[in-house]
């Protein structure tokens, strides 16, 4: 039985549970040292954050039960005359108990809500995938490359699951083109264009009001991950720094999984052509800074960046 929370989903509980005897030490020392001294306020205070963090590291109800009646039995062994009767033994390891579960019950909620949203999102980007065995995976890809970037941006571990997140549905709009016009071996005609040029938009309005989505830069980075740096892309001609930071990545990464990757149309190009492509285009279509960064990443990992 685990007895902990799932940390995967929620990192600030895998720092929690590694280092919970420490916690769990200073907060002994505390009851400890405060009881000697008589610190009765100070030990209610102390004794009601053990149990938040019991709560915060446990999902187990026997768990969380049989440590709030050692907070208890500890508080009547320094504090007695704030346990005079058993009933207030009782009513006070219920208090302390309760206290644990309502933490407990709330970051596994958080949890399941976190997995329900990445687990949607897998299932939009498989949908999508699906459609064009040429580009399968391909939203995969650009999630990894983008979070790549990201990390090596050194921007926060919140931010890099966002930008993964808006790399898996960034294409989500293009489930309304035909797939004649998707998989069409030949150029599109301006019309069949015009209709592929659409699929930000739609994707933003398919996506806008999930609340998980609102204001993390998910939106933004599927509305936005076909605009160009030099102002000529769609669907709104935003220009240079204009264009949200994790768009501007998704761009990055968007266009190198397209190049390397077989589509019906072409076969996939040799990776030190596709560099030399987003090396003539800084400036132009990508936002030289990640460009040059991408590309370091790129050398760096070498065969090992591209997965079949």
């Amino acid at each position: 039985m685990n007895i902990y929370h799932d940390a995967l989903y929620f990192p600030r509980i895998k720092f929690l549970i590694k280092f919970r005897w420490i916690f769990f030490f200073i907060g002994g020392l505390s009851i400890l040292f405060g009881g000697y001294l008589h610190f009765h306020r100070s030990l209610f205070i102390i004794y009601t954050l053990v149990m938040l963090l019991l709560g915060l590291i446990y999902k187990s109800k026997l768990i969380l039960l049989v440590q709030s009646v050692l907070v208890t039995t500890a508080r009547f062994v320094f504090s007695p005359e704030s346990v005079p009767f058993i009933e207030t033994f009782i009513l006070l390891c219920l208090t302390y108990f309760i206290t644990g579960l309502v933490v407990s019950v709330l970051v596994t909620n958080n949890i399941n809500q976190r997995k329900m949203n990445l687990n949607l999102t897998l299932s939009f980007s498989k949908l999508l995938d699906s459609r064009d065995k040429y580009t399968a995976l391909h939203s995969r890809n650009v999630a990894r490359y983008s979070r790549l970037i990201a990390e090596e941006l050194k921007l926060s571990k919140q931010t890099c699951d966002t930008i993964y997140m808006g790399g898996l549905l960034h294409d989500i709009g293009k489930v309304s083109i035909p797939e004649t016009i998707l998989n069409k071996p030949a150029k599109l005609t301006y019309q069949e264009y015009e209709i592929v040029k659409q699929h930000p938009s739609t994707g933003f309005s398919i996506i806008k009001d999930i609340p998980s989505f609102m204001n993390t830069g998910v939106l933004d980075i599927v509305l936005y991950h076909h605009e160009k740096f030099d102002g000529t892309g769609y669907p709104k001609g935003l220009k240079g720094l204009d264009i949200p930071l994790l768009a501007r990545i998704t761009a990055v990464a968007d266009a190198f999984d397209a190049m390397t990757s077989r589509r019906v149309y072409r076969d996939e190009k040799d990776i030190t052509d596709v560099l030399e492509e987003i090396k003539k285009n800084k400036g132009i279509q990508f936002d030289p800074e990640i460009a040059d960064l991408f590309i370091k990443i790129v050398e760096r990992m070498k065969g090992s960046l591209i997965k079949s």
